[in-house]
């Protein structure tokens, strides 16, 4: 028996993955990550936008492939994945709380 159904592989790996590490940033940083929400909620709508222009073009060319049995099966373009705009978001708001909290948190650190 598997534990995670195989289309929503992608989906539960990448909210697993994204999920513990914000969970670790924001654990001790909130009030200063609350603070920033704007830049945060900015670089993931740039992110979001970025990808929603150039994925389609990769997914053409053949620069990549997602497997459909290992994904919702909800597509974007023909070639986009639901779970890639997903996984784009939550990479791109780990990022920005990651750069926030160690370039510019008066605590620079998660403990």
């Amino acid at each position: 028996m598997d534990l995670i159904p195989p289309r929503a592989t992608y989906l539960v790996m990448t909210g697993a993955m994204g999920a513990l590490f914000m969970a670790i940033l924001w654990a001790r940083n909130a009030r200063f990550l609350w603070s920033r929400r704007r830049i945060i909620i900015t670089v993931v709508l740039i992110a979001e936008l970025w990808m929603l222009v150039t994925d389609p073009l990769g997914g053409q060319w053949g620069a990549w492939y997602f497997d459909p049995q290992q994904v919702l099966g909800i597509w974007l373009f023909g070639v986009t994945p639901v779970e890639d705009v997903i996984a784009m978001a939550v990479v791109s708001a780990a990022a920005a709380c990651g750069v926030l909290v160690f370039g510019y948190s008066p605590k620079r650190w998660i403990w």
